[in-house]
């Protein structure tokens, strides 16, 4: 695509956005001057809409609310290491169900739970930052739909943290192929999951990636799923494998969800004051289009315009003078007085015939004429 019909095509989205973000005034409240000429840079909501809502006042505004959440995981995930650590010291105080309680590797363990509560949570974030994102005026190719696989996602990694499902699912699978390359199936699990998670979460990953802090969360969020997937197989940890896999999958769901939290802050932020959302393009761009702005025949036509209308009142004004002139003119030929010389009869000669005027007199007769018209 050459360069003048990039510049073109560039435009033209501009406008478009424009145009689309204008429309805001119309949504907005009567009483929100301010908000109304600030917000929408890139969204248009209903009034009354739950995006609208969730956006101006439920999303968190400030940076203490990704902070406090990602300090409360590490709390959480440090403390469940160290129930797990002294459960047998927990139990002979308080018996032995809360031995089973604090063993984190257990499938009734509060480390479960806790994951299965955070992926919880973190579909409730996407519904969240889906009602919000699905409002943003340039989304040409509709990719919030992406939200919608990041809901489901999360739900079936809620109720697989409690049922472990993935482990039941690849030995039916492996049991009704005949194919049983690892142990359990494994095999299974790895090439299914990591095609459909791997699928959300790289989509999830390009779409944060305007909210930097969101971005390198989730990249550890990657980091850690990576670990508690391969570290088994991998024997990573040694004896306490398996420990190290189970907080490596709740380090993952706990900053899955405070990378929901941080952009979530940021579309607040987006939509409030349009920081965020300014284009950035490069400065040989942004002189190009300056240029090619300045000298369109569009922005010329306003200057040519004005400049016509003053002119051709300057001529109005000039052609009424004139003719207010020549009938000043007029009304003192009519009253002066004549000797006949120039070649018009009077009413008052006693012959009423006309004599034929000489070649001098009808030539200074002409002259007179052209005189008169000149003034």
């Amino acid at each position: 695509m050459s360069g003048a019909r990039q510049g073109r095509r560039r435009r033209v989205l501009q406008e478009e956005v424009l145009s689309a973000s204008r429309e805001l005034a119309a949504y907005a409240p009567a009483d929100a001057e301010n908000s109304a000429s600030s917000e929408g840079r890139r969204y248009a909501f209903d009034e009354g809409s739950l995006g609208g809502a969730l956006a101006r006042r439920h999303l968190p505004a400030r940076l203490i609310a990704p902070v406090l959440v990602l300090a409360v995981s590490t709390f959480v995930v440090a403390g469940l290491a160290t129930a797990h650590e002294y459960r047998s010291a927990i139990a002979a105080q308080l018996g032995d169900p809360f031995a089973a309680m604090f063993d984190a590797t257990g499938s009734h363990s509060l480390a479960t739970w806790m994951a299965s509560a955070s992926m919880i949570c973190a579909s409730l974030l996407a519904v969240t930052i889906w009602a919000v994102r699905r409002r943003r005026v340039d989304d040409y190719h509709g990719r919030h739909r992406l939200w919608r696989g990041a809901i489901l996602a999360s739900l079936l990694l809620s109720v697989d943290a409690v049922t472990n499902l993935h482990t039941a699912a690849a030995d039916a699978i492996s049991t009704l192929s005949g194919i049983r390359l690892m142990s359990g199936g494994s095999e299974w699990w790895l090439v299914i999951g990591s095609a459909m998670f791997g699928w959300v979460g790289a989509r999830v990953l390009l779409d944060v990636k305007e909210s930097k802090l969101a971005l390198a969360v989730l990249v550890g969020a990657v980091f850690a799923a990576g670990v508690a997937v391969i570290g088994p197989m991998a024997g990573v940890g040694g004896v306490a494998a398996p420990l190290v896999a189970k907080l490596a999958q709740l380090s993952c769901y706990l900053l899955i969800v405070t990378s929901f939290v941080c952009y979530a802050r940021f579309l607040r932020v987006d939509v409030a004051d349009g920081v965020a959302s300014k284009p950035q393009r490069s400065r040989t761009a942004e002189l190009k289009i300056a240029k090619e702005t300045a000298s369109s025949p569009a922005k010329r036509a306003t200057p040519v315009t004005s400049e016509g209308s003053e002119s051709k009142q300057k001529s109005q004004t000039r052609r009424k003078q004139k003719q207010a002139n020549l009938a000043e003119q007029q009304q003192q030929d009519a009253s002066q007085w004549t000797d006949g010389s120039d070649g018009y009869a009077d009413d008052y000669a006693d012959d009423s015939v006309s004599r034929r005027l000489s070649k001098s007199e009808r030539k200074r007769l002409r002259k007179q004429k052209a005189q008169r018209r000149a003034a």
